[in-house]
């Protein structure tokens, strides 16, 4: 495999944009969709069938922390400091403020444990699972085997305990299979988890194939195969030269998928989805990542680069952590009830403020708290003294 070099430490803004607008799907998912009433009125079926994909959105996560921590390894595989330096990076990125938010869980969560008797605190508050899941990011291993998804206060941390468990086997992978290898068994694993995850949907149908790493690593590995390929020169050349192409594929992906969601009821655990539809959908923003990357200049490249989107991509980890407990305490705060549905106007209003709120705490923490954490770990150095690469 040729070397293509990409810049290193450049932050490319497409890809701020793509994180964008995968938290704008996640965060829909949770505060709107499915959740309009009255059902039988056109306008909130409309808008609860169109967005029954939404929850989708962190497969667009996989698929991008696929492509950049992928990057990352094989660009540093050869360095001296591999290990330490990518999971130090890795530590102050994501521990900092995952750990004060489940701080701030454990210390209201004691505070709140003899008075849950409103429903609205329980859901937030009531810790389902032992409080080391969620140190060691096991939750997710809770979540398949209680199929719960546990308080919303962490009800979104079973994606992050996915990669972080990504994280522990990606370096290996990198570092020790010959770049001519790699790509193969890549493919090899995609191709593969598809027919575990029809094993477990004919035999064990239960919410594991969607919270469990086995059944959900084709997406992270859609995305590697993608930095694999852009950094293969003749690879590159040729999506540059054919990047026309890309977009009838991105057609009939997005046929593919109305296709799949047709189920009114829940989409996400239908047998078509979950054997097909979870390759599928990655598959589909793949090909959305291609087109960002090849084609910097077409429609799709620019709206990526759209200001505020990118802006929400800079802040999507704080966004993605809070979200739903804020959407849970701005409904139980001041309408005293749970946040299940949105029924008129004033329950409109009152997610529409929790997102303003989750926006303005995500903003802060990034300035204030996690960049100069995270501008810390970059002084950790790969070198760029070269080992012995395998062959």
């Amino acid at each position: 495999m040729n070397s293509f070099k990409i810049k290193t430490g450049v932050r490319i803004p497409e890809l701020d944009g793509l994180r964008g607008l995968a938290i704008l799907l996640v965060v829909f998912h949770h505060y709107v969709s499915g959740r309009l009433r009255p059902i039988g009125n056109p306008i909130a079926d409309f808008i609860n069938h169109a967005s029954a994909l939404t929850w989708s959105g962190v497969d667009l996560f996989f698929v991008l922390s696929g492509f950049l921590i992928g990057g990352i390894l094989l660009d540093q595989r050869h360095t001296e400091h591999y290990f330490k330096t990518f999971y130090l990076r890795r530590a102050c990125r994501i521990f900092p403020l995952y750990f004060l938010w489940l701080i701030l869980f454990i210390i209201l969560d004691r505070m709140f444990s003899s008075s849950l008797h409103q429903h609205w605190q329980s859901d937030i508050f009531y810790a389902r699972y032992p409080t080391w899941a969620y140190a060691l990011f096991l939750q997710n291993f809770f979540i398949a085997k209680r199929q719960l998804f546990g308080p919303h206060w962490l009800g979104t941390t079973w994606s992050l305990a996915i990669e972080e468990q990504f994280y522990l086997l990606a370096p290996l992978l990198m570092r020790f299979l010959p770049l001519r290898k790699l790509p193969h068994v890549l493919v090899s694993i995609i191709l593969l988890v598809p027919l575990l995850r029809l094993y477990s949907y004919l035999y064990h149908p239960t919410l594991f194939v969607y919270v469990l790493l086995p059944y959900r690593a084709d997406a992270l590995l859609m995305g590697v195969l993608c930095a694999c390929g852009v950094r293969h020169e003749r690879l590159h050349f040729w999506l540059q030269k054919h990047r026309g192409r890309l977009f009838p594929a991105l057609i009939v992906l997005l046929v593919g998928l109305i296709y799949l969601s047709r189920d009114r009821i829940n989409p996400r655990n239908s047998f078509e989805m979950v054997v097909l539809g979870y390759s599928w959908l990655p598959l589909f923003y793949t090909c959305v990542l291609l087109i960002v990357i090849t084609a910097r200049e077409g429609i799709i490249a620019r709206v990526m680069r759209f200001s505020p989107l990118r802006n929400l991509g800079i802040i999507a980890y704080g966004v993605f952590l809070i979200h739903l407990a804020m959407d849970g305490l701005a409904h139980g705060l001041i309408s005293g009830k749970d946040f299940s549905a949105i029924h008129d106007l004033s329950d409109g209003a009152v997610t529409l403020l929790a997102f303003l709120v989750t926006l303005i705490l995500a903003a802060f923490s990034w300035h204030f708290f996690e960049k100069p954490i995270i501008r810390w770990g970059h002084s950790f150095s790969y070198t760029n003294r070269k080992i012995q690469p395998a062959t």
